[in-house]
């Protein structure tokens, strides 16, 4: 096995039973779309993002989520960066902004938590 310094971030979303497949359409959009608008020094630092709907699992394992993204950041800076507030600074903004966008539309339990959202980091490790 061989290590890398690369950092993926998975993140996997689930909507409230309201939020219509436009809509769902639309923060897809919105969050491939970091990878070409999140900058940091002037420059784009998202080595790739790469994402997709749960309609194609047959296992019935996905738990009611409906799309999972796989970012990756070459250094642990980036990621860093990336995560940005309340764990890091300085952040990118235009991430920080798309998380506050998508909150109204994530699933929340019966006390109005939010759990429509979950999240898995990994240093790379390849055969």
């Amino acid at each position: 096995m061989q290590s890398s310094n690369e950092i993926r971030h998975v993140v996997v979303f689930k909507y409230k039973p309201s939020v219509t497949a436009q809509q769902k359409n639309e923060i897809m959009r919105q969050f491939l779309a970091l990878k070409h608008t999140s900058r940091k020094e002037n420059k784009n630092y998202i080595v790739s993002i790469v994402g997709g709907d749960s309609s194609n699992s047959v296992e019935g394992l996905d738990q009611g989520f409906d799309h999972t993204f796989i970012v990756t950041f070459k250094s642990q800076e980036d990621f860093e960066y990336y995560i940005g507030r309340p764990f890091y600074s300085p952040f990118d903004e235009m991430h920080d902004q798309f998380k506050n966008d998508i909150q109204p539309f994530l699933a929340v339990n019966e006390k109005g938590e939010m759990t429509g959202a979950m999240v898995f980091d990994f240093k790379a490790t390849q055969a």
